[in-house]
């Protein structure tokens, strides 16, 4: 069962929670399922601000219960949904290679590079993106304080159109997120049927 869960939070109780980067909001969405403190993540989710309030996306295997905060509108993905050859779609990434002098992740923000590096990504999750379709976002510097450290994701937003070609692969690549710093925030294909 794979389940897409949305709540909306206004802007003021966001910076009332102290929700200020990806690790707070996991570990603010981690509350919702209750009872797995030594679970691995399981879930994938995006935020995103509109006006004066923040919509979180949450790809999931459990329902996700909903507490004082995140109140969660849930629906099952249906096994239909994912069984169309092309798609819409829109992923917040954060693109990385790792420098082979000390195997440290470093950010990309050329734009040539970040279309080589979702290129990449597509063919490993089964999918190919249609090049004339291809919109990528600026990259944005996301700060984040997770255990007194402070750390930085860059945050690339990519939009286009997406042809499947290797439906168990690109089903995978659906549930466990595209890219790293799935944790934070990125890494959840957002999709559209194409009919």
């Amino acid at each position: 069962m794979i389940c897409l869960s949305q709540a909306t939070l206004p802007l003021s109780d966001v910076l009332r929670m102290g929700l200020t980067d990806g690790y707070q909001w996991h570990r603010q969405i981690w509350d919702s399922f209750p009872g797995r403190p030594e679970s691995e993540r399981d879930f994938l989710f995006r935020t995103d601000q509109f006006d004066k309030a923040f919509r979180v996306l949450l790809l999931s295997g459990d329902v996700p219960e909903s507490t004082g905060h995140l109140l969660w509108q849930t629906k099952t993905v249906a096994e239909s949904f994912l069984k169309y050859s092309h798609y819409r779609f829109q992923l917040k990434a954060n693109p990385t290679f790792r420098r082979s002098a000390d195997g440290r992740r470093l950010a990309i923000f050329d734009e040539l590079q970040l279309k080589e590096w979702l290129d990449r990504k597509a063919v490993a999750g089964g999918f190919r993106v249609d090049p004339a379709s291809l919109v990528v976002g600026a990259p944005q510097t996301e700060v984040f304080n997770k255990n007194g450290r402070r750390g930085t994701h860059v945050a690339v937003d990519f939009q286009g159109i997406l042809q499947v070609h290797d439906l168990p692969i690109f089903t995978e690549s659906f549930q466990h997120g595209i890219g790293s710093a799935k944790g934070f925030g990125y890494g959840l294909l957002m999709l559209e049927p194409v009919r």
